[in-house]
């Protein structure tokens, strides 16, 4: 299961019980954050965290930058 997968029902739940899903309430903001289960609040779990809440709150999604080549430069064998 991943982190996501494990996130998205408490954020739901909470969201639900709150009654809002405006990310400037300070209800859901309060709520949210002591709902959070992986302990301490840093590394990757905790910016998956923020960012199903962003989605489910319809605010824009964190996007992972991919490295990509440009079409003058020399692909290599791996």
């Amino acid at each position: 299961m991943t982190w996501r997968e494990n996130f998205a029902p408490i954020i739901a739940a909470v969201i639900r019980d709150v009654g809002t899903n405006d990310p400037g309430d300070l209800r859901l903001r309060r709520a949210l954050r002591d709902a959070y289960p992986a302990g301490v609040r840093k590394y990757w779990p905790y910016k998956v965290w923020l960012d199903e809440i962003k989605r489910q709150t319809g605010q824009r999604p964190m996007v992972v930058k991919r490295c990509s080549l440009k079409d003058d430069q020399v692909r290599l064998p791996l």
